[in-house]
Parts: structure tokens; C-alpha cells; sequence
């Protein structure tokens, strides 16, 4: 008998939410993501409408804020290597890890990520930003392209997001079909996990009149189009460029 309590006790306790408080605190960006060369950022905890903590940055100054949502597997340490080349034009940067990933809070409402984008997005125009672009990569850009439509932004870009993660509740071909705000896709032309012609239904179903597409060569994905591949400084000049004339 006793040890069958033992054993109920283990599992309740194991399905109890994990709060980051609980922790102490967020962990020093060097010591979670082991370097941070290039980024002076205090990390901090986001509080989303739903009382979850994420673990963010904020990095940079300026009027134009980038949302910056992360691939699956990962969390905010992937977008390192990128937010440099942001903050040096200008742009200020939040990143933070998604509910359920990284120092986050891991709830029960482990899927709600547009409190996640809400709570983000709300804190930037606090700091003074007048134009906020979401950022997404792989698995975050499904994310961005699902809750886009019903979020107060100025622009979307989806470096090689897929169609639809069902385990995630992201579906883009269903929600796209209400995205009003400018959309750029960025992909590589042999993407397996977002082929061309799936990038294009998500062009051609969107209804706003300002969405463009850019593909390079090779397979490479998500952040890594902007990070690790031989044209990623040409990505990083274009999704720059299209930010700022969509912010002026």
C-alpha cells in the first residue's frame, strides 16, 4: 500500500506544471546558450496574459522590433549567431523561448503560443517600438504564419515554416487564407520539409497584396539560411531591407 502511494505521488508530481520561479530566476545568457559574443542583453522573464513566464532578451534600441520565434528542437540560443547583424542596423530584438521549450515555463496549456507572440509584441510597443515584424524559423515559422492574422503587426517573415504541424496546433494553409499583413516566405530550393511548391499554396492563399517569396539553392533550413548557408549574408540583406521598407 505504501508503495502504491509512493508511486501515485511521483506521477502526480511529475504532471504538475514547471514554473522557471522556481528556479531562481533566468540564467545568465552565457551560461544557458554557452556564447553571446556580440549581444549585451539582461535576460529576463516575459509574463504572458495566462501567468507563464518565457525567458527573453531584448536587445538593441530603435523604433523597429523584431520578433524573433525559434526552431523545434531549440530555443532562443539558435537566433545568436543572427541578432548582430539586427541590432547593428538599428533594429531592436526581442527573442525568447516559446512556452514548453528552453528556461520557459512548461504549463499545461503547452500549445497556447499566441499568448506567447501577444505577450511579446505588447512588450516592445512598451519599449517605444512603432513597427514590429515577427521572425519565425522552422517550426516557429509555422507558428507565426498560424497566429499572424490575428495579431497588430507590420510584416511576417517564415524562414522555411512548414504547412502544418498538427502536434503543435500550427496550421498555416488554414490560417494564411486571413493574413492582411506583408509576408516575405524564405526557403531553399530543395527543402524537404518545405518544398516550393507547398511555399507557393502559402503565397497564393494568403489575400494580402504584399507577399513575396525567396528561394536559394541547396537544403538548408530554418535560421540557418541566415546563419550557416553560403548565401546567408545576401539573406540577411534582404530580409533586412524588406523590413525597413516596410517601416519607413
Amino acid at each position: 500500500m505504501i508503495r502504491w502511494l509512493v508511486v501515485c505521488f511521483a506521477v502526480v508530481a511529475l504532471a504538475v506544471p514547471v514554473s522557471v520561479l522556481a528556479t531562481g530566476g533566468p540564467p545568465l545568457l552565457v551560461a544557458k546558450c554557452g556564447d553571446a559574443a556580440g549581444i549585451a542583453a539582461q535576460p529576463f522573464l516575459l509574463a504572458t496574459e495566462d501567468g507563464v513566464h518565457l525567458y527573453a532578451i531584448d536587445a538593441g534600441t530603435g523604433s523597429v522590433a523584431v520578433v524573433l520565434v525559434h526552431e523545434s528542437p531549440g530555443d532562443l540560443c539558435g537566433w545568436l549567431p543572427y541578432i548582430p547583424s539586427l541590432t547593428a542596423a538599428g533594429l531592436r530584438v526581442l527573442a525568447f523561448d516559446l512556452r514548453g521549450f528552453g528556461n520557459s515555463d512548461h504549463p499545461e496549456a503547452a500549445t497556447a503560443y499566441s499568448r506567447d507572440l501577444h505577450a511579446a509584441i505588447a512588450h516592445v510597443r512598451a519599449e517605444g517600438a512603432t513597427h514590429v515584424f515577427l521572425v519565425g524559423a522552422s517550426f516557429g515559422g509555422a507558428v507565426v504564419l498560424t497566429y499572424a492574422p490575428s495579431l497588430t503587426i507590420d510584416g511576417v517573415i517564415s524562414l522555411s515554416g512548414e504547412t502544418y504541424l498538427p502536434s503543435a496546433r500550427a496550421n498555416p494553409l488554414r490560417s494564411i487564407r486571413h493574413l492582411h499583413a506583408p509576408l516575405l516566405i524564405v526557403g531553399s530550393r530543395h527543402d524537404r520539409a518545405l518544398p516550393i511548391p507547398d511555399a507557393l499554396t502559402l503565397l497564393r492563399r494568403a489575400p494580402t497584396k504584399d507577399k513575396h517569396t525567396a528561394f536559394y539553392g541547396g537544403g538548408w533550413h530554418g535560421w540557418a539560411i541566415v546563419e550557416n548557408a553560403p548565401y546567408a549574408p545576401k539573406a540577411r540583406v534582404l530580409m533586412l531591407k524588406w523590413i525597413k521598407m516596410r517601416s519607413s
